[in-house]
């Protein structure tokens, strides 16, 4: 069944679509993509294809391979701690700015994340993703409050390869329920301009997700610990 995009700005739907589909998992790591097909799937032509895949290529969602075709990314272990360290790196970074100059407005903004966040967490069928994008959106605030849109643009950056990883490492951000009270750490930790504590909670958020990605990985070259 053909998805039928009736708009001039063809790539720019259809990199939002294929987007959301690979960082949802419909998509696996390493499958290929034929761009003949994508295109008779969004009834276009292959130029708003190509264009649309050449932009998902530069956020690192998907790589094209001289000679063998056009892949979702498989993103390595050691690819995947770096990247977390340079995030919470601009996360850290920002704390000892926001800490000083955060307004009411914007701490009761990232209460009300929270707050949603919370009554995800309470309903009976939980949306991990959902939760997942408030919880992009509330690292990110963070680093959006230091006013420094080139870091900012840097951070972004790293966010789609993030959210990647949350298909390829599906159980470590599964788990990452068991965190949730780092966000509540964090809020009260910037609620009271306490940037010893914020700084803290950054980073025990960040070496529990590393701990359990390192697991992860063992399980997957190993099989289960007895």
């Amino acid at each position: 069944m053909k998805q039928k995009i009736e708009t001039s700005a063809l790539a720019t739907q259809i990199h939002r679509v294929l987007r959301e589909e690979i960082i949802s998992g419909l998509h696996s790591p390493g499958d290929k993509l034929d761009i003949n097909k994508l295109a008779e799937k969004f009834g276009v032509s292959r130029s708003p294809v190509k264009e649309a895949v050449n932009q998902l290529v530069h956020e690192g969602l998907i790589e094209i391979l001289p000679r063998k075709g056009t892949y979702i990314t498989q993103l390595k272990y050691q690819d995947l701690i770096e990247l977390l360290e340079v995030r919470f790196m601009a996360e850290t970074w920002a704390a000892r700015i926001v800490c000083s100059t955060i307004t009411e407005e914007e701490l009761n903004k990232w209460k009300q994340i929270l707050i949603k966040m919370d009554d995800l967490i309470g309903e009976q069928s939980f949306s991990f993703d959902a939760y997942s994008k408030l919880d992009v959106e509330f690292h990110q605030l963070l680093v959006a409050w230091t006013s420094n849109k080139k870091v900012l643009d840097i951070y972004q950056s790293i966010n789609p390869k993030v959210l990647l990883a949350r298909v390829i490492y599906s159980n470590v951000f599964e788990n990452s329920l068991k965190r949730h009270k780092d966000h509540h750490y964090m809020y009260e930790a910037l609620k009271n301009r306490n940037l010893s504590k914020l700084i803290n909670a950054i980073e025990q958020h960040k070496e529990s997700i590393k701990k359990d990605i390192a697991l992860q990985w063992n399980e997957q070259l190993h099989g289960p610990m007895k």
